[in-house]
């Protein structure tokens, strides 16, 4: 048996009606396409080599790159220390001592000192849902990435590096989301199903983060337990963001131990969506060791407790007040109750007191006593009783003294 090269379907009859001249020349027409095709291929070999320059290229731009935005967070990092110093909030606060002389102090008693670690400590829950979920790997190949990112959200309202994203890799893969350089600068690539990452900063901070989802009842499950860590501020010019999540450093990806097959028919994905909710602690570190050591604790101090070496008295301004109604002492004006068959009653007042309380009364003295000689403003429409509560009232400003009143006139007028 002999091997016989296969040629395309078709040839070998279409060639049976040539004659010897016109096949002659249908070879001469392959020969010269084979060279054609070759001169084509010997191009599109130069040109993969040229595209794999220009792909190297582009990857040298961008470690350039990102270089240049570890430096320039770096500056900012170094502006801020320099603020801080100038603002005296870090650095030689106190200065050297000017005291020549050394004189005695008096040092209070210390009676408790208290220190608080959580003083600072910011609370704050993000809500974030992926709705089309089954679409979700599809559409990210069309993208050139491999997880899905929330919207930049915000802890501590006092740092602008207190900002955080979500991010969702459905096979656990790179967490290089593309959104925002200032959210992706790592120390290496980290890959997991769901994190958490903060903006890129060389000041240190505190975490305590706990991620949940939501169940086919609406109702957010814990995924894993709360992680509480200290992430240290960075030397140097190259800040970094920070990453946590579930599965970052298990070789075992997903949610619950699912893969995202299972995971799209499970209870936690409800007309093909899914929701996390993620909750945050941070106490957010304001100073940078570089600038000097930095203290966190909060300082509460009590002291014992002595008694002033004058004794003020307790206040008497509203009895004094009621005594010069009562007592009548230094009065200019006479307030008169006419009420019915009853035999007027008179009241010794003072008119700066009652204008100044009062507006019906000052109306009164304004109009109804500049012709009178005998300085008395007789009211007919209310009773003695009610007149004097009244009265008591706007020389002390205390309803009690209405209320005494009243009893002890009700009282005198029942006995009578």
């Amino acid at each position: 048996a002999f091997w016989l090269p296969r040629f395309p379907a078709g040839l070998t009859m279409a060639g049976e009606h040539l004659t010897a001249a016109e096949l002659r020349a249908r070879i001469e027409e392959q020969r010269a396409l084979r060279v054609i095709l070759k001169e084509e291929r010997s191009a599109l070999t130069r040109e993969i080599e040229e595209a794999k320059e220009r792909q190297q290229l582009r990857r040298e731009l961008e470690r350039e790159s990102q270089i240049n935005i570890w430096v320039r967070s770096g500056n900012g990092a170094k502006r801020r220390i320099r603020t801080r110093i100038d603002n005296d909030e870090a650095g030689d606060v106190d200065g050297a001592p000017q005291q020549t002389e050394k004189k005695p102090t008096r040092t209070p008693s210390l009676a408790k000192t208290t220190v608080s670690y959580a003083s600072a400590v910011v609370k704050r829950e993000y809500v974030w849902e992926v709705q089309g979920l089954s679409w979700l790997e599809q559409q990210l190949t069309q993208e050139g990435r491999e997880c899905t990112n929330s919207n930049i959200f915000q802890v501590d309202p006092t740092d602008g590096y207190s900002t955080y994203m979500l991010v969702f890799s459905p096979r656990g893969g790179s967490l290089e989301h593309e959104a925002d350089d200032d959210y992706q600068v790592f120390d290496s690539i980290p890959r997991g199903t769901l994190a958490l990452i903060r903006r890129a900063d060389d000041y240190g901070t505190n975490l305590c983060y706990r991620f949940f989802v939501r169940d086919a009842s609406l109702e957010f499950q814990p995924l894993g337990e709360a992680t509480r860590v200290a992430v240290p501020a960075r030397e140097g010019d190259e800040p970094a963001c920070f990453v946590g999540g579930p599965d970052l450093h298990s070789d075992s990806k997903g949610l619950f131990g699912l893969s995202f097959d299972e995971l799209l028919g499970s209870e936690w994905v409800k007309d093909d969506s899914i929701c996390f909710k993620v909750c945050i602690e941070e106490a957010v570190m304001k100073e940078h060791p570089s600038g000097g050591q930095i203290r966190v604790g909060k300082t509460d101090v009590v002291y014992e407790h002595k008694p002033p070496s004058v004794e003020v008295p307790p206040p008497t301004l509203q009895a004094d007040f009621l005594s010069l109604l009562t007592e009548g002492r230094h009065s200019d004006v006479t307030i008169e109750a006419a009420f019915g068959e009853a035999a007027p009653v008179a009241f010794s007042a003072h008119t700066i007191i009652l204008s100044q309380r009062s507006d019906v009364f000052a109306a009164a003295f304004s109009h109804e006593m500049r012709e009178s000689a005998t300085r008395t403003l007789t009211v007919t429409d209310v009773p003695p009783p009610a007149l004097k509560a009244l009265l008591h009232f706007l020389y002390t400003d205390d309803f009690d003294e209405v209320q005494k009143v009243l009893r002890e006139e009700g009282s005198s007028g029942g006995s009578s």
